[in-house]
């Protein structure tokens, strides 16, 4: 009996788990996994198939059925590989191009699902909703504000200065910030985007001119930006993009003007704006491979009077293969040149994790650290041009989806900020203040 019930057990063990130990035909391949997609053995599947792969038994229906396994794990990175597998074997397939496409989009990768899409059949094309190809892609609003965390700073400003000293400090203390972008789909493989900024900044002035102190709360500055980016699909998971980011900046200045004769000397000030302009430019590049994607960038431009130079490196990975959770992180190397062969090196890290909470919520939190003066980020979108510089900047920010079309973000920062008193004419800065200062965003985007 006992030797009865150990050979029996045997048999069972071969039967149901030999597919996972034991060499197969392709023809037991092809029944076995077929079944399990029936039951919808979504793991046990995607066991088979890797044994088979590595026994060299590979076709077309087996990759197919991996990557609707790792698709319907939510492994839509894996699935993309499988399905690119599976189609370079069939192309003719509708149903195949339908879940490369989904894949492609639940991944975040837009531009390669509408590539995909370009493919499709008619029918294919009204089901998807992608019949017409629509210029109008997206439409972003922003708006922030940017408030000193201990208002201390300004009321209780001191300067103790060398009176033969000339120059100026300013600090920051709160600014307004509005914001429009619109995104145009030219094809399925280019897109442009820009955007319009607003940007209005009250500060505190301090400044000193022969032996004479000046100081001014209510200083205020504005600034007009405007930024233009062209995305192009390449070739399959490598993306190029391009663009500019034009500033013009006006501030006050303040002009004494002394009447003569006939009448007694009269001393008359009168501020006027006056403008400058900045423009950057930037080139990225994105590979993306199964779970993790490789980017690069570099900035050139003028910031400040001063011309800026900055490379990044960029590692963004997906554990699961999908958005439900993933990390950013950057190194960047920025170079600021002062005229003369004087600069300055700096080297700033920035690390984002994104998590998925619900099936409408993600939450995501960052932290930027090293001297952030005149600093790039995004692909040239933000750019960090205060008149103080930010040496470490923590946040969060919850990202809302109450459907498939609209996205709201709502963003808060903290930042620690310096601020320094430098002379005309170069050489030691003096009166160094160091402060926090907090800001909170939000941004409505809609997609078409």
């Amino acid at each position: 009996m006992y030797r009865q019930l150990t050979l029996t057990f045997v048999l069972f063990y071969v039967l149901a788990f030999g597919h996972v130990n034991a060499q197969q035909s392709l023809p037991q391949v092809d029944s076995l996994t077929y079944q399990l997609y029936l039951k919808k053995s979504w793991t046990e599947l995607i066991q088979v198939g890797n044994k088979a792969i590595r026994n060299e038994i590979d076709y077309y229906y087996l990759r197919v059925r991996m990557g609707i396994a790792f698709f319907e794990k939510a492994n839509y990175h894996e699935a993309i590989r499988q399905f690119e597998i599976a189609r370079s074997m069939n192309n003719s397939e509708a149903y195949l191009l339908e879940y490369l496409y989904y894949a492609y989009l639940f991944s975040g990768r837009s531009s390669e699902a509408k590539l995909v899409a370009s493919e499709f059949d008619l029918y294919l094309k009204r089901k998807t909703g992608t019949e017409n190809i629509q210029l109008l892609s997206n439409l972003d609003f922003a708006y922030n504000y940017i408030s000193q965390a201990d208002p201390s700073i300004i009321e209780n400003f001191k300067a103790d200065i060398p009176s033969e000293v000339n120059g100026s400090q300013f600090i920051p203390d709160n600014s307004t910030y509005y914001y429009v972008g619109l995104g145009l789909d030219f094809s399925s493989k280019f897109n442009l985007y820009q955007g319009y900024s607003y940007l209005q900044v009250n500060h505190l002035a301090y400044s000193q001119s022969e032996g004479e102190p000046n100081l001014d709360k209510n200083y205020t500055s504005t600034l007009h930006q405007y930024y233009l980016a062209g995305n192009m699909l390449l070739d399959k998971g490598l993306t190029l993009l391009g663009g500019i980011h034009f500033i013009r900046r006006l501030f006050p200045v303040s002009e004494t003007i002394i009447s003569g004769p006939p009448g007694p000397p009269v001393e008359t000030t009168v501020t006027t704006n006056m403008g400058e302009n900045d423009i950057n430019g930037f080139l990225s590049i994105y590979k993306r491979f199964n779970k993790v994607t490789f980017g690069a960038s570099y900035y050139r431009g003028s910031l400040g009077n001063f011309i800026q130079n900055q490379i990044d490196a960029k590692v963004i990975l997906y554990p699961f293969g999908n958005l439900n959770f993933y990390t950013y992180s950057t190194i960047s190397f920025h170079q600021q040149e002062f005229g003369q062969g004087n600069s300055i090196l700096n080297i700033i890290l920035d690390q984002q994790i994104g998590l998925k909470t619900t099936l409408w919520l993600w939450i995501e939190g960052y932290g930027t650290f090293g001297n952030m003066n005149n600093f790039f980020m995004n692909d040239g979108l933000m750019v960090f041009n205060r008149m103080d510089n930010i040496r470490q900047r923590l946040g969060g920010r919850l990202l809302l989806l109450p459907n498939g079309k609209l996205k709201l973000t709502i963003d808060y920062s903290l930042f620690q900020n310096e601020s320094e008193f430098f002379p005309v004419l170069g050489g030691e800065s003096f009166n160094l203040q160091s402060y926090k200062s907090q800001a909170i965003t939000g941004i409505i985007s809609w997609t078409f």
